[in-house]
């Protein structure tokens, strides 16, 4: 059991790597390759989109074919994405090796979490995917430090050693014995299910923190990069973010279980709220600074108990659990899709604020469904 959950956190570290490695080289991407924060924002979502492509396919393929097979086809495709996009110079390219790769990312999302619940005895099943979004929370510590490594070694060869590490971990899940495909992976009992409003509710937090983040992790680097920091200064503010994000999880689900699901939302949600006023009057980068590290805990305060909170919906439904994390793996890359490309359109347009002015309104509207306890 200790050599799985090992395994599949491997899996789920290869994922985000490649996800947040981005964010240090939005400044790059603007200033050598000349892209607008228009496209620099299509290029960060792009990734999203991919996940939200794939995720359907994903839970089908686990539930008919099996975690192995659809485990190995995600990895190799972010394996070969990953080191054509360090040689890519065109936008079109960069886009759709970025679009691959989210695709690959949820067919391997996908696998690890079905896989390890399948193995995992039911009293450890909590503690088994807690660990798991642990290494997820690790892989985006890791990615601006990549990414902004490979502002200075060199793009190419730092996305080809992910690219490696990539095909050592399906190397690894080919020599793993994994169970049998656990359903036939019909999509119609998760369609009926969804009548149940928790499940909504808790698919729509799951895709709100990727939603404000991916507008951050596009407009947020070109605003310090205007201050005067450099690529690697970028990569250790987000890591300074994902430090503390990875210190609010566990906290958030301890009080959503001692105290349901509200409360966290609510914290969530308002303190996000400061967050978005005041980022567009920021002057300072280590102001700017600060409220990023902060957004890392406020944006990210609505996952923990709005997974929960659909995973017992999903499971009192009788959803198959391939299908369930595929819904999940959607919801999250909705989000982040809708964030990353939006968010560089409406600068773009009316600048920052227009941009966080937006998201704000959107926080206000998620307070509606808080009314009543969940």
């Amino acid at each position: 059991m200790r050599r799985l959950l090992i395994l599949t956190c491997a899996m789920v570290l290869v994922d985000t790597i490649f996800y947040a490695a981005l964010t240090p080289l939005v400044p790059y991407f603007t200033g050598e390759l000349g892209l607008s924060k228009s496209a620099v924002g299509v290029l960060s979502g792009a990734l999203g989109v991919g996940v939200l492509l794939g995720s359907a396919p994903a839970g089908y393929l686990a539930a008919r074919l099996g975690v192995k097979p659809t485990a190995l086809l995600g990895l190799v495709l972010m394996s070969a994405t990953s080191l054509l996009f360090g040689f890519a110079e065109a936008a079109w390219s960069l886009v759709t090796l970025r679009l691959l790769a989210g695709v690959g990312s949820a067919l391997s999302w996908v696998s690890a979490f079905t896989w390890l619940v399948a193995r995992a005895p039911e009293e450890q099943r909590g503690q088994m995917i807690g660990t798991l979004v642990s290494a997820a929370v690790v892989g985006a510590l890791l990615g601006p430090v990549l990414g902004g490594a490979a502002a200075t070694v060199g793009i190419s060869v730092t996305f080809a050693l992910v690219s490696v590490f990539g095909l050592a971990v399906a190397l690894w899940v080919l020599l793993t014995p994994a169970p049998s495909p656990p359903g036939s992976g019909l999509f119609f009992g998760f369609f009926t299910a969804f009548s149940r409003p928790n499940l909504r509710v808790g698919l729509a937090f799951i895709g709100f923190s990727p939603l404000l983040f991916g507008v951050l992790t596009v407009l947020a680097p070109l605003q310090l990069s205007s201050l005067g920091w450099g690529a690697f200064a970028v990569g250790i503010v987000f890591l300074a973010a994902a430090a503390v994000e990875s210190v609010v999880h566990p906290l958030l689900g301890r009080w959503s279980d001692r105290a349901g699901y509200r409360p966290p939302i609510l914290a969530g949600l308002l303190a996000s709220l400061i967050v978005l006023l005041l980022l567009p009057w920021a002057d300072t980068p280590l102001l700017v600074a600060l409220l990023i590290v902060l957004a890392g805990g406020a944006f990210n305060a609505p996952l923990v108990p709005g997974t929960s909170m659909f995973s017992r919906a999903a499971e009192k439904a009788g959803v198959e659990g391939a299908l369930a994390f595929g819904a999940t793996n959607f919801a999250w890359a909705a989000g982040y899709a809708v964030g990353a490309s939006l968010g560089g359109v409406l600068s773009d347009l009316g600048g920052d604020l227009l941009a966080y002015s937006i998201l704000a309104a959107v926080c206000l509207l998620a307070l509606v469904p808080m009314r009543r306890p969940v």
